[in-house]
């Protein structure tokens, strides 16, 4: 498993705009392959962003495919450098069900 977390500048909305494009991108062409966990809360700094993936090479493969597709239609600026990720080794991970903060428990 390869594993990172990183604090994506700015407020919930321009995450979530890049977010939706991902999703659309994802539907449309496909590509995601080896996600296994995509976490996100605000902080005080902007958004931090942990992901858990079967291996660095499909989030590689992810970056080089599917991100800047979009970025592209996010209409997000990309100023400044990217953030740093915080790479760590995940002990166990249990998915049972994907869950959205929008669904009704």
């Amino acid at each position: 498993m390869y594993a990172y977390t990183l604090v994506v500048p700015g407020p919930p909305d321009v995450y979530l705009a890049m977010h939706r494009a991902v999703l659309d991108v994802v539907s449309e062409d496909g590509g995601g392959d080896g996600l296994l966990l995509h976490l996100v809360r605000e902080t005080d700094h902007g958004c931090e962003l942990t992901e858990v993936w079967e291996s660095k090479d499909q989030l590689d493969q992810f970056n080089n495919t599917v991100f800047p597709k979009a970025v592209a239609r996010s209409g997000v600026p990309m100023d400044g450098p990217p953030p740093e990720p915080v790479e760590f080794d995940p002990i166990t991970l249990v998915t049972p069900r994907e869950f959205s903060s929008d669904d009704s428990a």
